[in-house]
């Protein structure tokens, strides 16, 4: 029997997958924890909606960081919750199979194991982030031909090259859409001495932020002075946001080259014909695909539904017998 639950535990959003159900949790990968007596207070939206309602006992921590579990206690109480959601489509002891980033460890997988099977799953299978991502945008992967995929999650970006069911070259940079926004709020504060959050870093890279600019644009942002701590506000254009992402976008595509140029050469012509395709949440960055198609040689496909990419084919792994969890993830060139 294959796995009952598909589950991406990734560092912006928790996904899971149920056999026959298609995706039924989607959720921000946020929990509110009471400090003082160390329990899991809530998850996702509803622990997003408790923010400035509670006392300062209540820290809001992420439980992932770029790709790697940041607290093994709340990854345990935060599978329990999952399972408490989904039980009611699943069966009591359900088999999970689970996105694996490349910058987990065998200690990291270990723990996440443990953390399901001590909130009441049966078996937990991994399935490596390439591989998902591929099955997911719908490519043939068994076929001797070369797919690439590229996954700008929040905190990591995964890079594959797969040909007969396996990863080819592979890279795992601890880089992703996050550390974009971070960069843009360190950009305000270093440039014009304004302190703004991360939810408004976000809004500017979603308004004009972009890796590859043809038509500059403006926006005003609001925040805080830092000599005086006043409101005001400013206008940055879309130039300026695209220096400031500039070295992290750099990052992505440096690796992704370097995952073309280590493969066979038979393989990159494959690629050719083929593209790279394109997922995560990161990849919806204005001119990302241009800026990778200029950098690779190769044309970029951006994936349909890039953030759902990765459970829908830890799914399909689910469906096809085919591509069982331990067959897919261990296979190598």
């Amino acid at each position: 029997m294959g796995a009952d639950l598909a589950v991406d535990f990734g560092t912006a959003r928790t996904l899971v997958a149920v056999r026959g159900r298609g995706v039924v949790v989607d959720e921000p990968t946020v929990a509110a924890v009471d400090l003082g007596r160390n329990r899991l207070v809530a998850f996702g939206n509803r622990a997003l909606s408790l923010r400035g309602r509670c006392s300062g006992d209540v820290a809001f921590i992420r439980p992932v960081c770029h790709g790697q579990l940041a607290d093994l206690d709340l990854t345990w109480a935060v599978a329990r919750e999952l399972l408490r959601v989904v039980r009611t489509w699943s069966a009591s002891q359900p088999t999970v199979l689970c996105c694996a980033s490349g910058a987990a460890t065998g200690v990291q997988r270990r723990a996440l194991d443990r953390a399901f099977k001590q909130a009441g799953a049966g078996n937990v299978r991994f399935v490596e982030q390439q591989v998902a991502v591929a099955l997911g945008s719908g490519l043939r992967i068994e076929e001797p031909v070369a797919s690439m995929v590229v996954d700008v999650g929040a905190g990591t970006t995964e890079i594959g090259v797969l040909a007969l069911g396996g990863l080819v070259t592979h890279a795992s940079v601890p880089v992703g859409g996050g550390d974009f926004d971070e960069a843009i709020r360190r950009f305000c504060v270093r440039d014009f001495e304004l302190v703004i959050d991360l939810e408004t870093a976000e809004a500017v890279k979603r308004a004009i932020g972009s890796a590859w600019v043809e038509e500059d644009d403006k926006v005003e942002v609001r925040g805080r002075d830092v000599s005086n701590g006043i409101v005001r506000s400013v206008v940055i254009t879309r130039t300026e946001v695209a220096d400031a992402i500039a070295p992290r976008v750099d990052r992505i595509v440096h690796a992704a080259v370097s995952c073309i140029t280590s493969a066979p050469p038979d393989l990159a012509n494959d690629l050719l014909n083929r593209g790279l395709y394109l997922a995560g949440g990161g990849a919806l960055l204005a001119g990302f695909g241009k800026r990778l198609a200029s950098a690779t040689g190769i044309p970029v496909h951006l994936v349909e539904n890039p953030e759902r990419c990765a459970v829908a084919g830890a799914a399909l792994c689910m469906a096809t017998m085919g591509y069982s969890a331990e067959s897919v993830s261990r296979r190598r060139w």
